[in-house]
């Protein structure tokens, strides 16, 4: 068995090395995929928190402008 086939994988060890390499890139991908959703979780409630504010002075703005109305 020469180093060559040995690097190329035909090898076992090789087999077991590259298999173990990519489970940890897996691991990682999913680690990366995970954050990302927990960040997404976080903006797309930062949105609606915000849109909540938004609704408050909208309809507070509004009800100013009715008892405006009313009183001319």
């Amino acid at each position: 068995m020469t180093g060559t086939e040995r690097a190329s994988g035909w090898w076992p060890g090789g087999v077991r090395a590259r298999r173990r390499a990519a489970t940890g890139r897996l691991l990682a991908a999913h680690d990366r995929f995970e954050l990302s959703m927990v960040a997404l979780r976080k903006a797309a409630l930062d949105h609606v928190d915000c849109q909540d504010v938004a609704s408050v002075a909208l309809q507070a703005v509004l009800s100013q402008v009715a008892a405006q109305a009313r009183d001319a």
